[in-house]
C-alpha cells in the first residue's frame, strides 16, 4: 500500500455511502498523543476558515480549553465540525460544486504528502495546517483577500502548536516545480488546471481553477524561504 501510494498518491479509491447517524465518543480522544490531537484540530480549524467566521473567532478564544479536552469545549468544537460538513455534504454530496470547499489547505497538503513518502514522519493534519496558511497568502496575492484575514489564519495555526507554511514543516525546503508536480496528479486537476480552494476572507472561501502558474511558483518559492 505504501508503495502504491509513493508511485501514485492517496485517495485512489474512493466511495459515497452516507451514515444514517454520526456518534463521536469524545472520551477516546485522551489517547491521543499530543502531536495527533494537534493534528486534528488542524481540520477543525478549516471548519472555521472555510465557511464559518464565528466558530472561528470562538477557536481563537477557546483553543486552550479544546486541546486540553474540556468537556464543554471539545464538545462544542466536534458539534460545530460535524454541522459545518453536513450542511455542505446535504447540497452537494459527491463534489460536483460546493463540497469541494472541504479541500481548504488541501491541494498543497497533499503535495506535501507526497515528498513526504506517506511515511508518517508528517501528518495529514501538519500538512493541511500548512495548506491552510498557503491558501490564504495565495488568496491574498490574488488580490481576493485582504491580508489581515491570512494574518489571523497564520497566527491562529502557529499559537496552537501548528505549521502555517511550508518551512514550518520536516520536508524541508523543496523546490517549487516539484510540489507542483505533485499537484498535477491531485484530485482536484481538472482540465489540465489544478484547482484551488480559495478565500475572500475567513470564513468566504471558494473554488478556483484560474490561479496564474507563476503566481503560485512564486508563493512556493518565498514560503519555503521563510524563517
Amino acid at each position: 500500500k505504501q508503495a502504491l501510494m509513493q508511485r501514485q498518491g492517496k485517495n485512489l479509491i474512493g466511495a459515497f455511502h452516507q451514515p444514517k447517524a454520526v456518534l463521536a465518543d469524545t472520551s477516546l480522544l485522551v489517547s491521543l498523543p499530543e502531536r495527533e490531537l494537534l493534528a486534528g484540530y488542524a481540520e477543525v480549524a478549516k471548519y472555521g476558515l472555510l465557511g464559518d467566521a464565528e466558530f472561528f473567532t470562538w477557536l481563537e478564544e477557546n483553543s486552550p480549553s479544546v486541546l486540553k479536552l474540556e468537556p464543554d469545549a471539545i464538545m462544542y468544537a466536534v458539534q460545530r465540525s460535524c454541522e459545518a460538513k453536513t450542511r455542505i455534504v446535504e447540497v452537494d454530496e459527491r463534489e460536483a460544486g460546493k463540497r469541494a470547499l472541504l479541500n481548504l489547505g488541501h491541494t498543497f497538503a497533499h503535495a506535501f504528502e507526497a515528498e513526504a513518502g506517506y511515511n508518517g514522519r508528517l501528518l495529514h493534519g501538519e500538512a493541511v495546517a500548512a495548506g491552510l496558511g498557503l491558501a490564504f497568502d495565495l488568496s491574498v496575492d490574488l488580490g481576493v483577500c485582504a491580508a489581515e484575514h491570512a494574518t489571523r489564519c497564520k497566527a491562529h495555526l502557529r499559537a496552537v502548536g501548528l505549521p502555517s507554511g511550508q518551512s514550518d514543516l520536516v520536508i524541508g525546503n523543496v523546490p517549487a516545480r516539484r510540489l507542483i508536480e505533485h499537484m498535477r496528479h491531485d484530485k482536484k486537476m481538472r482540465n489540465g488546471k489544478i484547482h484551488f480552494i480559495l478565500v475572500r476572507a475567513i470564513g468566504e472561501a471558494f473554488v478556483s481553477g484560474d490561479v496564474p502558474s507563476d503566481k503560485l511558483k512564486a508563493l512556493l518559492e518565498r514560503d519555503k524561504n521563510v524563517v
